[in-house]
C-alpha cells in the first residue's frame, strides 16, 4: 500500500515561520470531547513544531505561555478551537489521560501535520566512523529524477545533514517524522522506498545570521576566542608536574601566534579529596602568562590526598556546569589531569553546596559536553595507573571529540607536560583559524551585517547567545527550523521505525497465533481473526482487503514481508501441507514480536507506546 499525503506545500518568511494550514480529512472535535482527536485511518493525530521556538499558550490565542514544543516530537491533538489545536505531549486514550502531560493550544499555522505513525531513526552504523551525510530533496520529482539518472549534479540534493551536530545527538534520538512514502526504481532496475520526510535545520545558501547593530565586534570575539579550564588534580603527589605544565605553558608564548595568544585564556579548578581543607577551588580565566604564574604559584599549596581514586568526574562537571565562564568565553575546552586513579562515578560531595548530583558516569559526563560542543583533553599525571583511570579518562576525551593524553613507559612529567602543550597548542590554533574563517564570511544584509547561516554551526551559535549578541537568523524565528523532504531509503544510515502500543503489538502477536492454529473449522477461524483484526483497527474490518492493507493503514507503514498479503479465503484453498508450512512462518512472526516485547517491557510500561524497527514487523 502506499501511503498518501496532503501535507501543503510550506513556505519561511523572515522573522516569521508561516505554515498552510493542514488538509488532511479531519473532523474538528469540540474541546468538551472525552476521546481524544483521530485522524480518518484511526491513528492519534500527531503533530510536529515547524521549529525549535513554537510555544503553547494557555488559551487559544493568548499570550501566556505554557511550554516550548520540542524539536522533532510529536505532540498528540485534543481538540481544535477557532485557528489552533489543544495539544499534549502524551499519547493518551482519553483527555483526562492526557491533561495529565504537559498541555497547551499551538496555532495551526505553525505546525506541521504527521499522518503516519511512521519515522525514520538512525542506525548504529550512522554514529560509527567517517560516512556520506544525509541527503535529501525538497522536490518528488527531483528526486525521482535522481533516481532516474543517478546525475547528483543536475538534480542535486537541497538537503545535506551536518555531521558534527548528528554526532552531538544521542543515539536514541526521535526519529525524522514520516509523513507518506512509495516505491521508485533506482538506475532503472532496483527497487527502493523513498520518504516524505520532515526535516531540522535545513539550510539553504541565502539563510544567514543577521546581526543588531552594533554587534560585529562582539561576535568577532565570540568567534575568534578560546577558554580552557584545567581540572587539575592538586593533591601533594602533583606538586612536580604542575611545575612541569607551568613551564609548558610559559614555553608556548615563543611558539604560539601573537593573535592567538592574545584570544586565550585560561583557568583551573582545582581538587583534591572530600576530606581535605579545601576539596575544590575555582580559579578565574586569565590571559596565558599569567595562568602559567598562577598554575606555579599553586603547586606549593597542592597538599593532601590519601585516597587512591580521586573525583576527577566530579572536577570536570563542576568545570561544564558550576565554573563562572566569561561571557565571551569563545570556543571553551576542559582539560582533566589525574594521576593515579579515578573514581568511576561522581560521588557529589565536592562541590560545598551540593549541585553536583552523585553516581553519574564518564559516559554520563560526557554526553552533555559533546551535547554542548565542548572538547576534553584528558592527561595521566603520573606513571602509576589505577583500576579505572585509563577508562575515565579515555572516555572522556573519547566521547567528547578530545584526546587523551597517556603516560608511556620512560618518559617523565616535562615530556607529558610538553605533550599536553602540543595538544592545547594545535587545538587552540585550529578552533580559532575556524572562527576567523567564519568572521571573514561576514557580509551586509540590506544595511545589517550577516553570516550565512552554512558556515556556521549550533556550538558556535551558542557561543553568540551567551555572549548576549542580539540576533535573527532570517528566514527562521532564531532557532532550527523544519521543513518538508525526500529522503531515499537508507538503511546503513536511517532505518524506518514505528510507533506502536502495548496492546497493539499483542493483538499482532495474537492475530500471529490464531492465523498459525491448524485442525480448526473455517468459521471459527474467520470470526477470530475478524476479531483480532478489529480490536487492531478499532472498526469492523473489510473481508474484501487483505490481512496487510488493514494493518498497514491502522499501523501507517508498509510491510516489507508479503506473509500478510491474503484476504481469509486464501486460507480455506491451502492444502494440509500448505497450511502446515504457512503456520510455521506466522509461528516465528508470533515469537519475533514475542521476543520485541519483552526485551521492551519497561519501555511499554512506562508509556503510552514505543519506537519499533519496521524490520521487527513479519
Amino acid at each position: 500500500m502506499t501511503l498518501k499525503t496532503t501535507t501543503a506545500i510550506r513556505a519561511l518568511c523572515l522573522g516569521t515561520l508561516v505554515l498552510a494550514p493542514a488538509a488532511l480529512a479531519q473532523s474538528a472535535m469540540a474541546c468538551t470531547s472525552d476521546q481524544m482527536a483521530r485522524t480518518e485511518d484511526g491513528f492519534f493525530r500527531k503533530v510536529v513544531a515547524g521549529s525549535d521556538r513554537i510555544t503553547a499558550t494557555a488559551e487559544a490565542g493568548g499570550t501566556e505561555t505554557v511550554f516550548t514544543l520540542e524539536l522533532m516530537k510529536p505532540y498528540y491533538v485534543i481538540c481544535e478551537e477557532g485557528e489552533a489545536l489543544r495539544v499534549t505531549d502524551l499519547a493518551a486514550p482519553t483527555v483526562a489521560e492526557a491533561e495529565t502531560g504537559l498541555t497547551g493550544y499551538v496555532r495551526r499555522d505553525q505546525i506541521y501535520e504527521w499522518p503516519t505513525a511512521e519515522g525514520l531513526s538512525f542506525s548504529d552504523l550512522a554514529f560509527l566512523g567517517e560516512r556520506p551525510e544525509i541527503a535529501a530533496w525538497d522536490s518528488r520529482d527531483t528526486l525521482l529524477k535522481f533516481m532516474e539518472t543517478g546525475d547528483a549534479m543536475g538534480h542535486a540534493p537541497t538537503f545535506r545533514e551536518n555531521i558534527d551536530a548528528t554526532l552531538r545527538r544521542e543515539k536514541g534520538a526521535r526519529p525524522y517524522p514520516v509523513l507518506a512514502s512509495d516505491e521508485g526504481k533506482l538506475l532503472g532496475r532496483t527497487e527502493r522506498r523513498y520518504f516524505d520526510v520532515l526535516l531540522p535545520a535545513a539550510i539553504r545558501s541565502t539563510d544567514a545570521v543577521v546581526l543588531k547593530a552594533g554587534a560585529v565586534d562582539a561576535a568577532t570575539r565570540a568567534l575568534t576566542s578560546a577558554t580552557i579550564v584545567i581540572a587539575f588534580d592538586a593533591t601533594g603527589s602533583m606538586e612536580g608536574f604542575a611545575r612541569a605544565v607551568a613551564v609548558s605553558l610559559a614555553d608556548a608564548i615563543d611558539t604560539l601566534p601573537p593573535e592567538t595568544i592574545s584570544a586565550l585564556r585560561i583557568g583551573f579548578v582545582f581538587y583534591r579529596d572530600v576530606g581535605d581543607p579545601v576539596p575544590l577551588e575555582a580559579v578565574a580565566a586569565v590571559p596565558l602568562k599569567e595562568a602559567s604564574d598562577a598554575l606555579d604559584k599553586a603547586a606549593v599549596t597542592m597538599s593532601g590526598g590519601g585516597d587512591d581514586a580521586e573525583p576527577v568526574l566530579d572536577a570536570v562537571q563542576y568545570a561544564a556546569q558550576l565554573y563562572d565562564w566569561p561571557a565571551d568565553a569563545g570556543k571553551k575546552i576542559i582539560v582533566a589531569v589525574l594521576n593515579d586513579d579515578a573514581k568511576p562515578a561522581t560521588i557529589g560531595a565536592l562541590d560545598a553546596e551540593g549541585r553536583i548530583p552523585a553516581g553519574i558516569d564518564a559516559i554520563g559526563v560526557a554526553r552533555g559536553l559533546f551535547e554542548e560542543g565542548v572538547p576534553v583533553i584528558s592527561v595521566q599525571a603520573g606513571p602509576k595507573a589505577g583500576q579505572m583511570l585509563t577508562q575515565v579518562l579515555s572516555t572522556l576525551a573519547k566521547e567528547t571529540a578530545g584526546e587523551f593524553v597517556p603516560w608511556n613507559e620512560g618518559v617523565d612529567s616535562t615530556a607529558v607536560a610538553g605533550a599536553l602543550s602540543s595538544v592545547l597548542q594545535e587545538r587552540t590554533v585550529a578552533e580559532i583559524d575556524s572562527g576567523r574563517e567564519v568572521v571573514g564570511k561576514i557580509y551586509d544584509f540590506e544595511g545589517a551585517a550577516a553570516i550565512p547561516l552554512e558556515v556556521i554551526d549550533g556550538e558556535k551559535l551558542e557561543r553568540l547567545r551567551e555572549a548576549g549578541i542580539a540576533f535573527n537568523i532570517a528566514k527562521g524565528e532564531d532557532g532550527i527550523l523544519v521543513q518538508p523532504g525526500f529522503m531515499i531509503e537508507s538503511p546503513d544510515l536511517m532505518e524506518p521505525h514505528v510507533q506502536i502500543t502495548k496492546d497493539t503489538l499483542l493483538e499482532l502477536i495474537n492475530l500471529m497465533s490464531v492465523l498459525s492454529v491448524t485442525g480448526v473449522d473455517s468459521e471459527s477461524l474467520h470470526r477470530s481473526v475478524a476479531q483480532s483484526l478489529a480490536a487492531i483497527a478499532g472498526e469492523a474490518v473489510d473481508p474484501a482487503e487483505t490481512i496487510a492493507e488493514t494493518l498497514q493503514r491502522q499501523l501507517g507503514v508498509k510491510f516489507k514481508s508479503g506473509l500478510l498479503e491474503f484476504n481469509l479465503e486464501y486460507l480455506d484453498a491451502l492444502t494440509p501441507g500448505e497450511r502446515t508450512s504457512f503456520a510455521k512462518r506466522l509461528q516465528d512472526a508470533a515469537v519475533g514480536l514475542d521476543g520485541f516485547l519483552n526485551a521492551r517491557l519497561a519501555e511499554f510500561d512506562s508509556g503510552e507506546a514505543v519506537w519499533m524497527p519496521v524490520t521487527a514487523l513479519p
